[in-house]
C-alpha cells in the first residue's frame, strides 16, 4: 500500500464535498466508497478503503459508537445504514492486503502504549516511512481493547486480526516492558528520534466515601482484566455495580457471565442522562440487569461477610451550564445489599513514574497544537491527555500524533494540513428526490438470544453474511459518489437528461450539463449511455470496472461464463462443474457494451446479465433502462456474430440463468 495514499488524491480537491457520514467520522473514512464496494460484493476493496484511515476495522466494526450513522441522510427516510456493521463485514469477508514496507526515513519512533491510539500512531508513522517500536507493559498488545472490553463484544481473534495487519508494516513490539520501571523515558528518547506516550487510562477510580475499603468492594478495570484472562471470580449471587457508562454495562453483563444471579446498576444520572449508549443499556436490561438511576453513593457498610451501599436520591447531576455539580435530596435515602460491589465510575492515568511534568489535574503537560510535552523529543496523545473517549477518537488521536511527528522530523506538513482542512458537507436529501426513493428497513444482524447470551462469553452479535451485507449496503444513497462530467468531453447531446430516472441533470449556461450532488445517487444510467463517454461515477469508475473484469478473467478457461449480477438479485444458484465468474454491481446500468466486449476478449465464452427482481430493486425507476441497455448491447454484438454469447436473465430463478 503506497504511503502517498495517506494524502488526499486528485479526487479530493479543494471543492470536494463530504457525505455527512464521512464528515461525522473522526478519521473521515470514505464511507460511501466502502459501502459501494460492499454493495458490489467487493469486500477486499472495501477493506482497503477503510484501512486507508482506520487500521482497526474489525474492532471498530464491532464496538464503535457510530457517530457516522447520526449523519446518514437515510435517517430522513427510514433508518440509518448499518455503517459500522458493514465495516465489520469488510473485515470479516475481505482479505487484508499485504503491505509494502518501505522505511524510507532514517528516524525511528518509540510508542509507549499498545492501545488503540498507540497502534494507530505506529501504523500511520510506518506508512509515512518511519521505523517504529511499540513498548507495552501488558503481555499482549491491545490495551483496553483486550483487557477492558469483554470477549462477548470484541473477541480476541477479531482484535488480533487487526493487530497482526498493523505489525506486518514492519513495526516492532516489546511487550512486558514498563516504561518508567524497566526502562526510563529518557533512555527511550536517547534510543529514538521521538517518543510518543499513549498509555491511556489504566486505573479505575474509587469513591471518597466511608467503608469503600471493604474486602467485597472492587473496581471495574481489574475485574474486567481478570475476566478477560479467563479467571473465575467469586462474586456471590448478588452484585451491585456503581456507574452509568458503558464500562458499568460491561461490568454488569460480565458479572452475569461470571455466575451472579442478580445484578443491579446504581448511578447518579437519570435514565435519560446515563452516558452509556442506548444499545448497551438495552442489552444489559434484556439480559436481566436491573438499572436503578438517580442514586448517589453515601457509604459502604459491612453486612457480616457481605456489604451494602447506602445511597441518597440525586436530584440533578449537572448545573445550568452543563457542568458536573450533583445535588442531592437528603430526605430520600436507599440501601442496596450485595455480595460484591464493583465501582465503575471512571478511569485515570498512571503517569507519575514517567518523569513528565504534569498539570495540577495530574494530566501530562503539553502543547495541544503540536502535541509536544515539556520534555524534548517526547509527544503525547490519546486518552492520557483527553480523558475517556470513543475508540474511533483514539484512532484519530494516533493519526494526528503521527502527522505532528512527521511535520517536525520530516518537515512534511501535508498530512497535518489534510487533517485540518475544512470540507463542505452535503445537505439533506431534496424533497423531489426523497419522494422517488423507496423506504427499506435496516437489515438486523443475527445475534444470540438474550437468555442464552447471559451465560456465555461467546460473541453476541454474529455478523452479516455476504449477501446480507451487500443488501444492507445497497440501502446507502451513495452520497457524493454519483456522476461527474468531464466538461471538455461533453457534447451537450442531453442523453443523460433523457435517461436519468431521477431528473438530476440540468443544463448550465454554456450548454454543459451539471449534476446536483445532493440528488444523484449513482445508479449509473447516464454514465453507461453517454455517447461521448464524458460521465464517470465517483464511487466506482469505468476504469475500476475494467480492472475488475481483468482480475475476474485472469485465468479463464475455454468455457467460462461471466455473470454481471445486480446486487439486488437473490443469491445465485450454484453451477456444479461449470466455470462461472460473477461480478456484482449495484445496478447493471454501470455495464456498457465495452465491458461486455472486454469480457469476451479476456476469455469468456458467454456473458450473462442477471437482473434483479422487482421487489428488491434498488433503483426501480431504472429497470426499463436496464432493458433498453440490454437490447442495445445485443444489437451491437449482432454485426460481430456474437449475439449468442450474450444472455439476458431477469432474476436468479430465470430459466436461462438456471440452465447456464
Amino acid at each position: 500500500m503506497s504511503n502517498a495514499r495517506l494524502h488526499m488524491d486528485s479526487s479530493d480537491s479543494d471543492n470536494h464535498v463530504f457525505a455527512p457520514c464521512r464528515a461525522r467520522c473522526p478519521v473521515h473514512i470514505d464511507v460511501p466508497g466502502y459501502l459501494s464496494a460492499v454493495a458490489d460484493g467487493r469486500f477486499s476493496d472495501a477493506l482497503d478503503i477503510v484501512l486507508e484511515r482506520n487500521p482497526l476495522p474489525s474492532v471498530c466494526g464491532r464496538i464503535c459508537l457510530r457517530p457516522c450513522e447520526e449523519g446518514c441522510r437515510r435517517c430522513l427516510l427510514d433508518e440509518p445504514v448499518a455503517i459500522a456493521h458493514l465495516k465489520r463485514a469488510a473485515a470479516d469477508h475481505g482479505v487484508y492486503p499485504l503491505p509494502i514496507v518501505s522505511h524510507s526515513r532514517p528516524e525511528t519512533i518509540g510508542v509507549v502504549g499498545g492501545g488503540p491510539a498507540g497502534l494507530s500512531a505506529a501504523y500511520f508513522l510506518s506508512r509515512l516511512g518511519f521505523g517504529v517500536t511499540i513498548y507495552e507493559a501488558k503481555p499482549l498488545l491491545g490495551g483496553m481493547l483486550r483487557y477492558g472490553i469483554p470477549n462477548y463484544r470484541l473477541p480476541d481473534e477479531a482484535l488480533d486480526r487487526d493487530i497482526d495487519h498493523i505489525l506486518r508494516h514492519g513495526i516492532g513490539a516489546e511487550t512486558g516492558v514498563r516504561v518508567g520501571e524497566d526502562i526510563s523515558l529518557s533512555e527511550l528518547a536517547e534510543r529514538h528520534s521521538a517518543v510518543l506516550v499513549t498509555v491511556g487510562l489504566q486505573n479505575s477510580r474509587s469513591l471518597p466515601i466511608p467503608g469503600v475499603e471493604h474486602e467485597r468492594v472492587m473496581t471495574a478495570l481489574p475485574f474486567l482484566e481478570a475476566s478477560s484472562r479467563g479467571e473465575r471470580i467469586d462474586l456471590g449471587e448478588r452484585v451491585l455495580v456503581v456507574g452509568g457508562g458503558n464500562v458499568a454495562m460491561d461490568v454488569a453483563r460480565t458479572a452475569l457471565r461470571q455466575g451472579a444471579k442478580h445484578v443491579r446498576v446504581v448511578c447518579l444520572e437519570s435514565a435519560e442522562e446515563m452516558p452509556a449508549s442506548a444499545e448497551e443499556i438495552q442489552d444489559a436490561h434484556l439480559e436481566g440487569v436491573e438499572i436503578c438511576p438517580s442514586w448517589g453513593p453515601k457509604a459502604v457498610v459491612d453486612e457480616a461477610g457481605t456489604c451494602a451501599l447506602e445511597t441518597v436520591r440525586c436530584a440533578s447531576v449537572f448545573d445550568s451550564e452543563k457542568r458536573f455539580a450533583p445535588r442531592f435530596d437528603d430526605s430520600e435515602t436507599g440501601r442496596f445489599e450485595a455480595d460484591t460491589l464493583i465501582l465503575a465510575i471512571g478511569q485515570s492515568a498512571d503517569v507519575n513514574n514517567l518523569g513528565l511534568p504534569l498539570t495540577p489535574r495530574g494530566i501530562i503537560e503539553l502543547d495541544p497544537l503540536t502535541l509536544r510535552t515539556a520534555v524534548e523529543k517526547v509527544y503525547a496523545a490519546g486518552d492520557v491527555i483527553s480523558g475517556p473517549t470513543k475508540v474511533i477518537d483514539a484512532v484519530a488521536a494516533g493519526q494526528r500524533a503521527a502527522a505532528a511527528i512527521c511535520r517536525d522530523l520530516a518537515r512534511d506538513p501535508r498530512l497535518l494540513n489534510e487533517l485540518d482542512e475544512e470540507n463542505a458537507v452535503l445537505g439533506r436529501v431534496p424533497e423531489t428526490m426523497a419522494s422517488k426513493l423507496e423506504t427499506r428497513r435496516r437489515i438486523q444482524m443475527e445475534r444470540l438470544e438474550y437468555f442464552e447470551s447471559r451465560h456465555t462469553f461467546e460473541e453476541v452479535e454474529l455478523g452479516y453474511t455476504e449477501y446480507e451485507a451487500a443488501r444492507e449496503a445497497q440501502r446507502c444513497l451513495s452520497c457524493t459518489t454519483g456522476a461527474r462530467v468531464a466538461r471538455e468531453k461533453c457534447a451537450s447531446c442531453l442523453t443523460c437528461m433523457r435517461v436519468c430516472p431521477h431528473g438530476v441533470p440540468t443544463v448550465k449556461v454554456g450548454g454543459w450539463v451539471y449534476f446536483d450532488a445532493e440528488a444523484c445517487h449513482a445508479c449509473g444510467a447516464c454514465a453507461s449511455q453517454c455517447p461521448a463517454q464524458a460521465i464517470s461515477l465517483e464511487g466506482f469508475s469505468d476504469a475500476e470496472l475494467t480492472r475488475t473484469v481483468q482480475r475476474t478473467l485472469a485465468d479463464a478457461g475455454l468455457d467460462t461464463t461471466v455473470v454481471f449480477a445486480c446486487g439486488s438479485t437473490p443469491i445465485l444458484p450454484a453451477f456444479p462443474g461449470r466455470d462461472v465468474r460473477t461480478i456484482t454491481l449495484t445496478c447493471l446500468l454501470r455495464v456498457s457494451t465495452a465491458h461486455v466486449l472486454q469480457s469476451l476478449h479476456e476469455g469468456a465464452s458467454r456473458v450473462v446479465f442477471a437482473g434483479c427482481v422487482e421487489a428488491s430493486c434498488r433503483f426501480p425507476h431504472a429497470r426499463v433502462l436496464v432493458g433498453n441497455l440490454s437490447a442495445k448491447i445485443s444489437r451491437s454484438l449482432e454485426p460481430l456474430g456474437m449475439s449468442d454469447s450474450f444472455v439476458v436473465a431477469t432474476g436468479a430463478d430465470d430459466e436461462e440463468l438456471a440452465h447456464l
